[in-house]
């Protein structure tokens, strides 16, 4: 149901949504086998939404997680008016732009140009509207010379441009997308990033499945986590992530002890026992086969700290344990501000450190001999992973916080410490 007049333009409800899907089971392979062994096909019901409520307010930006398979698209579908509920309702208000799928919408014999005023009209526009839009939506999507050629002759990255640019020229109240940046290079990324940010200075409603962690803290306000047809979790982007990834781990996760022996003073934080997978720090996952036992911040004469002025000198210090037989660990660091800017990462393979360690515990350091971060307060996040970083041994997402203070003038996050200088003269011509 769309357009409820009581609901401000922008607005979306979804109230009890459930929606299930036909499975077939079994085919008959041909019509002789249907017609002499009279073979039925099964069709089983299989419900991707299940009793689904989520109140969206005219101009948030949310962000739906979760595995593959959870009903993120198809709530999008909903939402779009795409496909209809099997139960419950779905009401929305105002002007609809959705990317829900790659090229869909698209007729692969029609020309980009014929293509973009048929999606453009499909949304509601006049042809005059389009036409007062066409060379921006061109520009946008970088099409300029392909644009009288057929859509099938396109790359995946050139029908993402162009789907893109018509439905972020349209001026909707509301934009739905899903896997935007699935492709597409990374130049035409940002460009992607920027627009969905102009989108939300402007008022309009944004709801956005994204696989990709770092874009939806930075795109979204708000993050909902999806499991099984339910939402699981509704709330600020970096602790819904951090559920998130604790659902990833969750299967191949083994219960740790953590070392208790050392103190907890400033600047440190002793990860907590874990006998029970509940009583895990929500911003904490990994499998176990290395554990970080201990992280604090040293300053330059090894004291555990929780501030530091710009130019100071920074110690990550990290003590671990081993319990299984891996390859010794890819320590990583990574630095946030409080209001999820990331400012910093790395670890020991980007570094090109190489290490032949077979210790099954030990510390390793990060050492910053300037930080050069301005004023402000900011986390740090430390993990221990595979070589390859597809394996996640422990993770402590923005698991310490610490303050810096100016050393000098300026404002930002970053602390450059330049100077000014004067030439009198006339300038150049």
């Amino acid at each position: 149901m769309t357009g409820n007049g009581a609901l401000p333009p922008g607005s979306v409800r979804v109230e009890d949504v459930s929606r299930s899907f036909k499975v077939i089971r079994e085919r008959s392979l041909t019509l002789k086998e249907t017609l002499l062994r009279r073979r039925r096909t099964v069709a089983t019901e299989f419900p991707a939404l299940r009793g689904v409520d989520l109140a969206i307010t005219p101009g948030e930006s949310v962000g739906l997680v979760g595995r593959n398979g959870s009903g993120k698209s198809t709530l999008l579908k909903l939402i779009a008016g795409i496909i209809e509920p099997t139960g419950g309702r779905v009401m929305t208000t105002g002007t609809i732009a959705s990317l829900l799928e790659l090229g869909a919408g698209f007729h692969p014999d029609f020309s980009g140009r014929e293509n973009l005023f048929l999606n453009a009209a499909i949304l509601g526009f006049s042809e005059q509207d389009i036409r007062d839009r066409y060379d921006d939506i061109v520009a946008f999507a970088e099409l300029e010379d392909f644009i009288d050629g057929p859509v099938r002759t396109y790359s995946s990255g050139m029908q993402l441009r162009l789907a893109f640019a018509v439905a972020t020229h349209v001026h909707a109240d509301v934009m739905l997308l899903d896997e935007v940046f699935a492709v597409g290079d990374e130049a035409f990324q940002r460009k992607c990033m920027g627009r969905m940010s102009e989108f939300r200075r402007g008022g309009g409603t944004l709801v956005f499945v994204s696989h990709d962690p770092a874009a939806v803290e930075r795109i979204c306000g708000r993050a909902v986590l999806m499991e099984g047809g339910r939402i699981l979790e509704d709330g600020m982007p970096a602790d819904v992530l951090a559920s998130y990834h604790r659902l990833l781990a969750q299967e191949s996760r083994r219960a740790s002890v953590l070392d208790r022996n050392a103190p907890e003073e400033a600047g440190e934080r002793e990860a907590p026992p874990d006998d029970h997978a509940q009583d895990t720090p929500r911003g904490r996952w990994g499998d176990g086969a290395a554990e970080i036992t201990r992280c604090r911040l040293l300053d330059e004469r090894g004291a555990a700290v929780t501030s530091f002025r710009s130019g100071d000198r920074m110690v990550i210090d990290i003590a671990f344990r081993l319990h299984r037989d891996v390859p010794f660990p890819n320590f990583g660091i990574a630095v946030h501000s409080v209001e999820g800017v990331h400012c910093y990462g790395t670890n020991m393979v980007r570094e090109s450190w190489e290490s032949t360690a077979s210790a099954r515990a030990g510390r390793v350091q990060f050492v910053i001999p300037a930080l050069h971060l301005h004023e402000g307060r900011f986390t740090l996040t430390v993990a221990a992973t595979s070589g390859d970083e597809r394996d996640v041994y422990d993770w402590l997402d923005r698991w310490l916080e610490f303050d810096v203070f100016a050393a000098g003038s300026g404002v930002g996050l970053v602390d450059l410490s330049g100077s000014w200088t004067l030439e009198p003269g006339a300038g150049p011509d």
